[in-house]
C-alpha cells in the first residue's frame, strides 16, 4: 500500500457506519467497508457505487478514492475485464445483439436501439489514436 493510501485514511476511525448502510455488504459480501472496519477478507471491486457509504462517513473519508487507490495494486476479477472487452467491442457490458428484442418482444417490452456498432469503432479507434499519440 503507498503512501497515498495512508493518507487517504487518516481520518478514518473505523466506527463501521459506512459497512452498515453498503448495499454490498447487506448482500453477504465484503466490499472496501470491510477493509475500513479491519477485516481482511474484502474486494474492493466489489462495489455498487451507490455512495451510501460516502454520505454516511462522519468523517468525510473519501471511501471512492481508497477505493481507486487499491484498486490498482489488486488485479480486477476476470469478469470485469470481459465486461470491459464487450464494451470495447460493441457498447455493451453483457454481450448484445439484435436477438435482444426478440426477447424482449417475447416479455411484452418495448424493442430498444442498440448502438451502432460503427460508434463503438469511431470511439475505440479515437482511444487508440490517443495511446499511439496521434
Amino acid at each position: 500500500m503507498g503512501g497515498g493510501l495512508n493518507a487517504l485514511l487518516e481520518g478514518c476511525t473505523q466506527c463501521g457506519l459506512c459497512r452498515e448502510v453498503c448495499i454490498v455488504e447487506r448482500l453477504g459480501a465484503h466490499s472496501i467497508t470491510s477493509f475500513l472496519c479491519g477485516e481482511e477478507d474484502y474486494s474492493s471491486w466489489l462495489c455498487s457505487s451507490c455512495w451510501r457509504c460516502q454520505e454516511a462517513c462522519p468523517q468525510g473519508v473519501d471511501i471512492h478514492a481508497i477505493m481507486m487507490e487499491m484498486r490498482r495494486d489488486e488485479e480486477a476479477p476476470a469478469g470485469h475485464e470481459a465486461n470491459l472487452v464487450s464494451v470495447l467491442r460493441s457498447g455493451y457490458a453483457l454481450a448484445m445483439s439484435e436477438e435482444i428484442n426478440e426477447i424482449r418482444r417475447i416479455h411484452g417490452l418495448e424493442a430498444v436501439e442498440l448502438v451502432p456498432v460503427e460508434w463503438v469503432h469511431a470511439l475505440v479507434r479515437g482511444q487508440e489514436g490517443r495511446e499511439k499519440g496521434a
